[in-house]
């Protein structure tokens, strides 16, 4: 029994040796994962400090993949490295839009000649006078489909440093919000600006604004009042609103900018004057200097975001007097149905019309007994007429006798009876 009792025994502790070793030795894995990972991030800074920003930036994603691979991608540990990765990128993305506007400065734009196919067999719009043409469809889908293959392609290789940033950014502020502690929340708080400036970088104003508006938020719940920071995030809030045009807003948080320095200014000189001797507080003299060159250009932001407020302003009423001139016109009003076109116009019953029988009298427009033909007198007829009535007095005269002359009064009495006839309508003989 003793002899099985120490075989039992001496089996366990060999069983127990392998599970205590592997535990050894993943404590001694994560150790050694944790003391690179702090190595590649200071040599990363180091980069960062002497401006060798592409070399930083692979040297912390080197270390995120370490301790993502090891940890997870949102564990505690991956916080400081994936912040320091999104702050490189950023500062990279920065810097080849620099280098790109810089290079494109005095290039000429291309002509709508060059802009041309150069290829004869490609025909161009302005040659084909009407003319269609029959091509394969199916070699045209298969083009299509190619090209959006490699289109998609390219895409998915080709992303920006700015949206690499913002994912390395996002997920620092996950690990980081989560946390209750001062120094995790106001990491949390310079992940939101960075983040901010992201979104400027991009042109997305509104979520910049939103991303500053939360550090801001968190640095006044845990920074004192005369905190460089604070100033720096009200600086970036008002830049922002500038851009959105909201200058009210912006003019205050320039204000209060201005008045977080100008108290750092004076936590400093009573600093600075409690110390002893002249070499005493040189970085305290050194940041006073510096705060005292940043107020000139920061009132000089609050005088042009009040230029801009004024220019607006005016702009804007200018544009309303002319939409308010354009829509008293009564012309308008009539085709929109809100005036009549007698309001518009005068009535034509009130227009005037001088007679042209008389210089002295008018009469109104509605009146057209003007324009009605009057009957022409009797000596105002056609000479035709007259020269048969004439004739026909002739006739009965040379006639004489008693017979001819009761035929001549009845040719007269017709004579008679066709010039009343031809009186009587004077339109019919027009």
């Amino acid at each position: 029994m003793p002899e099985e009792i120490s075989a039992a025994s001496s089996s366990g502790s060999a069983e127990e040796k392998p599970c205590s070793s592997a535990a050894a030795a993943a404590a001694d894995s994560s150790v050694d994962v944790m003391e690179e990972a702090k190595k590649l991030i200071g040599t990363g800074n180091k980069y960062l400090v002497l401006g060798n920003v592409v070399s930083a930036v692979n040297v912390f994603q080197d270390a995120c993949g370490m301790l993502a691979a090891k940890y997870g991608d949102t564990a505690d540990e991956c916080g400081e490295a994936f912040f320091l990765c999104g702050k490189s990128l950023l500062e990279l993305a920065r810097m080849e839009n620099s280098v790109l506007g810089n290079a494109l400065e005095g290039v000429p734009e291309e002509s709508e000649e060059e802009e041309q196919p150069s290829n004869p067999n490609i025909e161009s719009a302005n040659n084909l006078d009407g003319h269609f043409f029959l091509t394969d469809d199916d070699d045209d889908d298969d083009d299509d489909e190619a090209g959006e293959t490699n289109g998609q392609e390219k895409e998915e290789e080709e992303v920006g440093n700015l949206q690499l940033a913002w994912e390395m950014l996002e997920v620092a502020k996950v690990i980081y919000k989560r946390k209750e502690s001062k120094d995790d929340q106001l990491m949390a708080a310079q992940t939101y600006l960075k983040l901010g400036e992201v979104s400027a970088e991009s042109g997305n104003y509104p979520q910049a604004l939103e991303d500053f508006q939360e550090c801001l938020a968190l640095q006044l719940r845990h920074l004192p009042p005369h905190s460089r920071l604070l100033a720096e995030t009200h600086y970036h809030v008002a830049t922002t609103l500038c851009y959105m045009d909201h200058y009210n807003q912006a003019i205050q948080h320039y204000n209060s900018s201005i008045k977080v320095i100008e108290t750092r200014l004076a936590m400093l000189q009573e600093v600075i004057a409690a110390a002893e001797g002249t070499d005493g507080a040189a970085e305290e003299k050194n940041e006073m200097e510096e705060l005292k060159q940043l107020l000139p250009d920061i009132r000089e932001k609050v005088e042009d975001a009040k230029e801009s407020q004024r220019t607006s302003s005016a702009a804007s009423q200018a544009i309303q007097q002319t939409l308010g001139g354009a829509s008293t016109s009564s012309a308008f009003l009539c085709e929109n149905g809100g005036a009549s076109s007698s309001s518009a116009f005068p009535a034509a019953s009130q227009v005037q019309v001088t007679s042209p029988d008389s210089t002295s009298s008018s009469k109104a427009a509605s009146d057209i007994s003007h324009l009605v033909r009057k009957k022409r007198k009797p000596e105002d007829e056609s000479p035709v007429k007259d020269a048969d009535a004439k004739q026909a007095k002739q006739e009965a005269t040379v006639n004489g006798s008693s017979d001819s002359s009761a035929s001549n009064g009845s040719g007269v009495q017709e004579g008679k009876s066709q010039e009343a006839a031809s009186q009587s309508s004077p339109l019919k003989s027009a």
